[in-house]
């Protein structure tokens, strides 16, 4: 079970990225072989998109792995490259709890609204924005707490 939280973003993503292939493959042969498309599953494809692709910026997060510019960052002294280290990580958090209020009160915004094609509220939908970036920012504190407790130097 352990591994499993751990690996939660590659497990999950993994796992819904194989059923949108499938739901997708499953489109193209209806469509094309039996020439009656499947009315629900562009709609699923795109639904499940969103949350694979937020699962996967989770999953950078969790390994340091976002974009940065380095050349003029690793010009500076250790100690200096240091502290904007920690400020850009203050401002990804600020980042993501603006994206979760927001995303929260569009998710409420969208709560009587129905997806047609998959008889579901269009909250499902923007409620990964909200409780993914929950999880964006809990990999967030949780690597820096633990590149602190180990005394990791900055990249």
């Amino acid at each position: 079970m352990k591994k499993f939280f751990r690996n939660f973003e590659e497990i999950v993503g993994g796992s819904l990225f194989i059923v949108m292939l499938v739901v997708l493959v499953a489109q193209i042969f209806s469509r094309q072989v039996l020439d009656s498309p499947i009315t629900w599953s562009e709609q699923l494809a795109r639904f499940i998109f969103v949350y694979v692709a937020y699962l996967a910026v989770a999953s950078e997060i969790k390994h340091d792995g976002h974009v940065r510019i380095e050349y003029f960052y690793d010009k500076f002294p250790e100690k200096v490259r240091t502290v904007m280290y920690y400020i850009f990580q203050v401002m990804i958090a600020a980042v993501l709890l603006l994206i979760i209020y927001v995303g929260y009160e569009m998710s409420m915004r969208k709560l009587p609204v129905e997806i047609v094609s998959l008889r579901i509220s269009y909250v499902y939908l923007y409620m990964a924005s909200p409780v993914l970036s929950i999880l964006m920012l809990y990999r967030l504190i949780e690597r820096n707490i633990k590149e602190i407790r180990q005394k990791k130097v900055v990249k």
